[in-house]
């Protein structure tokens, strides 16, 4: 099996006709997806720029603050396909085809959210350029995937979209996707900016 499909496959389990749930699985496992990436990346510039004063209080606070919310991050990056797993069961864009493409990019973003005039080494840009061309080689392949990708194998009303096409109305799932990870992203970075004030 090429690694493309072992990374791209299908979820195991496809429910339909349980649309309420299904919403419900999706847009928490959204969520999670934009809380973790943003407290990820938050904590990394915390951690990058600790001694150019990222935080405003003790040191130990912002340790603890960068260690313990990239350790959050994580958590709810991994956790979200778990959600959509097990809860979306196939409703709306497939978060595991694209945890890891935005986890990346959370990392490629990492020295953007660093404190204001940070001095950043040359290796954490290296590393912050290669890991944005990997994202968006994976985001681009989960694109090439088709409607899946965007909005996954059951329609709004509940019926396998394998089976019976999309319509224009079940691509309304994917703003709603998009707008949880936006709302998430928001909770995790303001999350992230308290714990670093104290």
């Amino acid at each position: 099996m090429p690694w493309t499909d072992r990374l791209y496959r299908v979820p195991p389990v496809i429910a339909g006709g349980s649309i309420a749930s299904s919403w419900l699985g999706m847009l928490l496992a959204w969520g999670a997806v934009g809380f973790g990436a943003a407290a990820a990346s938050s904590a990394a510039g915390i951690l990058i720029s600790f001694d150019e004063g990222a935080c405003t209080t003790s040191d130990a606070v912002c340790q603890v603050s960068g260690w313990g919310g990239l350790l959050l991050g994580v958590v709810a990056l991994f956790g979200a396909p778990v959600l959509s797993l097990f809860a979306a069961r196939g409703f709306g864009p497939p978060v595991t085809w694209w945890v890891l493409s935005v986890g990346l990019g959370a990392i490629a973003a990492a020295p953007f959210t660093s404190a204001e005039g940070a001095l950043l080494s040359p290796a954490w840009l290296l590393v912050s350029g290669v890991c944005a061309i990997v994202a968006l080689l994976l985001a681009i392949g989960a694109v090439r995937r088709g409607r899946a990708a965007l909005f996954g194998w059951i329609r709004l009303d509940g019926l396998d979209a394998r089976e019976v096409p999309h319509r224009s109305v079940d691509q309304l799932v994917a703003p709603a996707a998009l707008a949880a990870a936006l709302l998430g992203a928001g909770f995790g970075a303001q999350t992230l900016r308290l714990l670093a004030a104290g």
